[in-house]
């Protein structure tokens, strides 16, 4: 959400480009989504494939755009139609998985749409997203206004993820400490471990989570 107020903030002069990169599993894409919906900032939301082409990535924005195209149109006739939707709809684009096309040419389509229109554009992806937008691709130098990494939740955001998983559990003192300890912090495994616990508390009839209820399920893999 910072990162989105900054670029639907930034003057004319300033880029209005952001990306956010982070481990998987960290609730990039889970932030993204909510940044689509009308309570975030309604913005306009496309997740990219490993497969994904120049050509592919406009017919997708244009198909979250609602414009209607012909199957001959040139990339760059889409280019356009997408440019001049924008400029009508003002909202903000979110592109999700960028990892995919940061090292290719299909990055520049991105790139000059945040040249062309006012749209805020924020980028979502891995860890090295960053390192690949900068190492391949000079441009990107000057059109990102920030850049910011996901972090590992905390006790209090476990206590949020709890608060809205399992509203019905209580937990005792260290419980949330142990589980963020267990998932090192990952969001989707905390969720997958909170479904857990309220499962087993359901089977013994508990309303409160313990230390040693967290700690004694098994560590996962990375999911």
């Amino acid at each position: 959400m910072s990162a989105m107020k900054q670029i639907q903030s930034a003057t004319a002069q300033m880029p209005r480009m952001a990306v956010l990169s982070g481990a998987p599993g960290s609730g990039k894409t889970q932030a993204a989504m909510y940044l689509s919906h009308p309570a975030g900032s309604n913005a306009l939301y496309l997740e990219l494939h490993s497969f994904e082409t120049t050509k592919s990535l406009a017919r997708g924005l244009l198909k979250e755009l609602d414009v209607r195209f012909k199957p001959g149109w040139s990339i760059n006739d889409m280019f356009e139609a997408a440019c001049d939707k924008l400029s009508l709809v003002n909202r903000p684009l979110v592109f999700d998985e960028v990892d995919h096309i940061a090292e290719s040419k299909s990055i520049d389509f991105i790139r000059a749409i945040h040249d062309t229109c006012a749209t805020p554009i924020l980028l979502i992806g891995e860890e090295r997203l960053q390192h690949k937008l900068l190492t391949r691709h000079e441009r990107f130098h000057d059109r990102v206004l920030t850049w910011v990494n996901a972090v590992p939740c905390d006790d209090s955001d476990a206590g949020l993820l709890a608060r809205h998983y399992v509203p019905g559990l209580n937990w005792e003192q260290g419980a949330l400490a142990a589980l963020v300890t267990k998932t090192s912090g990952v969001a989707r495994r905390i969720t997958t471990e909170l479904e857990r616990l309220k499962e087993e508390c359901k089977r013994k009839s508990l309303t409160s989570v313990s230390v040693e209820m967290v700690g004694a399920a098994p560590r996962g893999g990375r999911r």
